[in-house]
Protein backbone atom coordinates (compact mmCIF):
# COMPACT_ATOMS: atom_id res chain seq x y z
CA UNK A 1 0.00 0.00 0.00
CA UNK A 2 1.52 3.27 -1.00
CA UNK A 3 0.97 6.45 1.00
CA UNK A 4 -1.65 8.81 -0.19
CA UNK A 5 0.26 11.75 0.73
CA UNK A 6 3.43 12.12 1.73
CA UNK A 7 4.79 16.39 1.59
CA UNK A 8 7.54 17.23 0.71
CA UNK A 9 8.69 19.40 3.62
CA UNK A 10 12.27 20.61 2.03
CA UNK A 11 10.18 22.74 -0.65
CA UNK A 12 9.86 25.57 2.04
CA UNK A 13 11.53 28.04 0.96
CA UNK A 14 14.15 29.78 2.66
CA UNK A 15 12.96 33.38 2.87
CA UNK A 16 9.81 31.77 4.60
CA UNK A 17 9.86 34.34 7.94
CA UNK A 18 10.97 36.88 5.20
CA UNK A 19 7.53 36.29 3.17
CA UNK A 20 5.59 36.03 6.59
CA UNK A 21 6.70 39.46 8.08
CA UNK A 22 7.93 41.26 5.27
CA UNK A 23 11.43 41.67 6.71
CA UNK A 24 14.76 39.62 8.36
CA UNK A 25 14.50 40.30 12.16
CA UNK A 26 14.98 37.81 14.28
CA UNK A 27 12.46 35.23 15.44
CA UNK A 28 10.82 33.92 18.22
CA UNK A 29 8.79 31.49 18.63
CA UNK A 30 5.71 30.55 21.19
CA UNK A 31 4.22 27.50 22.06
CA UNK A 32 1.04 27.19 23.43
CA UNK A 33 0.46 31.48 23.94
CA UNK A 34 -3.34 31.03 26.09
CA UNK A 35 -4.71 34.04 25.67
CA UNK A 36 -1.67 35.75 23.67
CA UNK A 37 -0.74 38.31 26.40
CA UNK A 38 2.82 37.24 26.82
CA UNK A 39 3.02 37.76 23.15
CA UNK A 40 1.25 41.07 22.90
CA UNK A 41 3.99 41.92 25.84
CA UNK A 42 7.38 40.87 23.98
CA UNK A 43 6.13 42.20 20.58
CA UNK A 44 5.25 45.33 22.36
CA UNK A 45 8.72 45.74 24.06
CA UNK A 46 10.45 43.85 21.65
CA UNK A 47 9.76 45.69 18.21
CA UNK A 48 12.77 44.79 16.74
CA UNK A 49 11.81 41.01 16.64
CA UNK A 50 9.21 39.00 15.12
CA UNK A 51 7.11 36.81 17.29
CA UNK A 52 5.03 33.54 15.52
CA UNK A 53 2.51 32.15 17.90
CA UNK A 54 1.43 28.48 17.44
CA UNK A 55 -1.82 27.50 19.18
CA UNK A 56 -3.08 24.11 19.18
CA UNK A 57 -7.18 25.40 20.18
CA UNK A 58 -8.85 27.41 17.08
CA UNK A 59 -10.72 29.20 19.39
CA UNK A 60 -7.47 30.39 21.69
CA UNK A 61 -5.71 31.26 18.02
CA UNK A 62 -8.77 33.27 17.44
CA UNK A 63 -8.40 35.45 20.64
CA UNK A 64 -4.76 36.09 20.11
CA UNK A 65 -5.37 37.21 16.73
CA UNK A 66 -7.93 39.95 17.87
CA UNK A 67 -5.42 40.73 20.44
CA UNK A 68 -2.27 41.30 17.78
CA UNK A 69 -4.83 43.34 15.35
CA UNK A 70 -6.15 45.72 18.59
CA UNK A 71 -3.02 45.90 19.70
CA UNK A 72 -1.64 47.06 15.83
CA UNK A 73 1.04 44.64 16.58
CA UNK A 74 2.92 44.61 13.06
CA UNK A 75 5.50 42.03 14.00
CA UNK A 76 3.52 39.05 15.79
CA UNK A 77 1.65 36.29 13.84
CA UNK A 78 -0.87 32.95 15.40
CA UNK A 79 -0.96 29.78 13.64
CA UNK A 80 -3.33 27.58 14.68
CA UNK A 81 -2.30 23.95 14.54
CA UNK A 82 -0.13 21.38 16.80
CA UNK A 83 3.51 22.45 17.66
CA UNK A 84 5.02 18.98 16.67
CA UNK A 85 3.34 19.50 13.10
CA UNK A 86 4.88 22.85 12.84
CA UNK A 87 8.06 22.59 14.20
CA UNK A 88 8.56 19.64 11.76
CA UNK A 89 8.57 21.65 8.34
CA UNK A 90 10.62 24.55 10.00
CA UNK A 91 14.24 24.83 9.09
CA UNK A 92 17.12 23.72 10.58
CA UNK A 93 18.33 26.68 12.48
CA UNK A 94 15.50 29.16 11.30
CA UNK A 95 14.66 30.19 14.84
CA UNK A 96 16.08 32.67 17.42
CA UNK A 97 14.47 31.87 20.71
CA UNK A 98 10.95 29.34 21.83
CA UNK A 99 9.27 30.48 24.36
CA UNK A 100 7.08 27.62 26.58
CA UNK A 101 4.81 29.03 29.06
CA UNK A 102 2.46 27.17 31.38
CA UNK A 103 1.91 23.80 29.28
CA UNK A 104 -0.75 22.02 30.41
CA UNK A 105 1.01 19.62 32.90
CA UNK A 106 -1.49 17.13 31.95
CA UNK A 107 -2.29 15.23 35.99
CA UNK A 108 -4.00 12.17 35.30
CA UNK A 109 -1.14 9.84 34.71
CA UNK A 110 -3.33 8.22 31.39
CA UNK A 111 -3.36 11.99 30.40
CA UNK A 112 0.54 12.13 30.62
CA UNK A 113 1.41 11.01 27.11
CA UNK A 114 -0.13 14.46 25.93
CA UNK A 115 2.43 16.25 28.13
CA UNK A 116 4.22 18.90 25.86
CA UNK A 117 7.46 18.65 27.26
CA UNK A 118 9.61 15.53 26.03
CA UNK A 119 12.98 14.28 24.54
CA UNK A 120 11.33 14.75 21.15
CA UNK A 121 10.24 18.04 21.60
CA UNK A 122 13.63 19.09 23.12
CA UNK A 123 15.83 17.50 20.21
CA UNK A 124 12.91 19.22 17.55
CA UNK A 125 13.30 22.27 19.18
CA UNK A 126 17.04 22.44 19.27
CA UNK A 127 17.46 21.44 15.11
CA UNK A 128 15.02 24.33 14.41
CA UNK A 129 16.83 26.55 16.84
CA UNK A 130 20.03 28.79 15.81
CA UNK A 131 23.34 28.27 16.94
CA UNK A 132 23.30 30.94 20.67
CA UNK A 133 19.22 30.74 20.48
CA UNK A 134 17.72 30.16 23.74
CA UNK A 135 14.42 27.96 24.34
CA UNK A 136 12.90 29.75 27.84
CA UNK A 137 10.31 27.41 29.97
CA UNK A 138 7.73 28.55 32.83
CA UNK A 139 5.49 26.42 34.51
CA UNK A 140 3.49 27.07 38.33
CA UNK A 141 4.12 23.00 38.47
CA UNK A 142 7.19 21.73 40.03
CA UNK A 143 6.90 18.11 38.95
CA UNK A 144 6.15 19.61 35.50
CA UNK A 145 9.13 21.32 35.97
CA UNK A 146 11.36 18.97 36.56
CA UNK A 147 9.79 16.60 33.82
CA UNK A 148 10.51 19.69 31.56
CA UNK A 149 13.97 20.08 32.38
CA UNK A 150 14.81 16.77 32.33
CA UNK A 151 13.68 16.67 28.25
CA UNK A 152 15.92 20.15 28.02
CA UNK A 153 18.65 18.97 29.41
CA UNK A 154 18.07 15.40 27.52
CA UNK A 155 19.55 17.39 24.24
CA UNK A 156 23.26 17.40 24.30
CA UNK A 157 23.64 21.03 22.07
CA UNK A 158 21.35 22.90 25.11
CA UNK A 159 22.91 24.48 28.81
CA UNK A 160 20.99 25.89 31.04
CA UNK A 161 21.81 29.90 31.41
CA UNK A 162 20.11 32.43 33.78
CA UNK A 163 16.47 33.40 33.03
CA UNK A 164 14.86 36.98 32.55
CA UNK A 165 12.78 37.42 35.62
CA UNK A 166 10.78 40.06 34.29
CA UNK A 167 9.34 37.61 31.15
CA UNK A 168 8.33 35.54 34.23
CA UNK A 169 5.38 37.75 35.27
CA UNK A 170 3.70 39.04 31.78
CA UNK A 171 0.59 36.82 31.71
CA UNK A 172 -2.25 36.06 34.04
CA UNK A 173 -1.11 32.61 34.75
CA UNK A 174 2.05 33.99 36.47
CA UNK A 175 0.11 36.32 38.14
CA UNK A 176 -2.59 34.21 39.47
CA UNK A 177 -0.01 31.68 40.52
CA UNK A 178 1.85 34.46 42.20
CA UNK A 179 -1.51 35.90 43.91
CA UNK A 180 -1.62 32.15 45.21
CA UNK A 181 1.72 31.99 46.82
CA UNK A 182 3.10 29.25 44.35
CA UNK A 183 6.63 29.53 43.10
CA UNK A 184 7.12 30.08 39.33
CA UNK A 185 9.71 27.65 38.18
CA UNK A 186 11.96 28.91 35.12
CA UNK A 187 14.83 27.51 33.08
CA UNK A 188 16.40 28.91 30.16
CA UNK A 189 18.45 26.55 27.88
CA UNK A 190 21.05 27.88 25.08
CA UNK A 191 21.74 26.14 22.11
CA UNK A 192 25.85 25.79 21.94
CA UNK A 193 27.20 27.17 18.38
CA UNK A 194 29.23 23.76 17.78
CA UNK A 195 27.14 20.22 17.49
Amino acid sequence: MSDLFRPNWSALPETYWTEIFGDDRPVAVEIGPGLGEFLEFVAKHQPDWNFFAVERSRARAATVRRRIDAARLTNARVLSAPAECVLAILRDSSVDRFYIQFPDPWWKRRHKRRRLMTPQLATQLCRVLRPGGAIEFITDVEEYYDVGRAALRSERRLIEISTDPELQTATSFARKAIKRGWKLHAATYRKLAVD
